[in-house]
């Protein structure tokens, strides 16, 4: 083998750029899940305002419904991160 030939092969193959649509669609999709975390955490947060605001028997349960959505959209949002990243 010639030193020409190992210096050509070293920029990849035939030197060309390859592209991948994946890589430019995992940005946006990453944007959309970080919004959908900062979405339930709001939710969390209104959600938690109103049941401290008027008092009722139903607080604890839409407080404890509300902590379930925030806790589910946290491990999803998380796991599709995770699947994003490693494809």
């Amino acid at each position: 083998m010639d030193l020409d030939d190992l210096l050509n092969n070293l920029g990849g193959s035939g030197g060309t750029l390859s592209f991948d649509i994946t890589s430019l669609l995992k940005l946006p999709i990453i944007l959309i899940l970080i919004g959908n975390i900062f979405f339930a955490v709001l939710l969390f947060l209104r959600v938690r305002i109103l049941a401290d605001t008027f008092k009722t028997p139903e607080n604890k349960i839409v407080k404890a419904i509300i902590l379930l959505h925030t806790g589910i959209v946290l491990v999803g949002t998380l796991l599709s991160l995770l699947f994003i990243i490693l494809t």
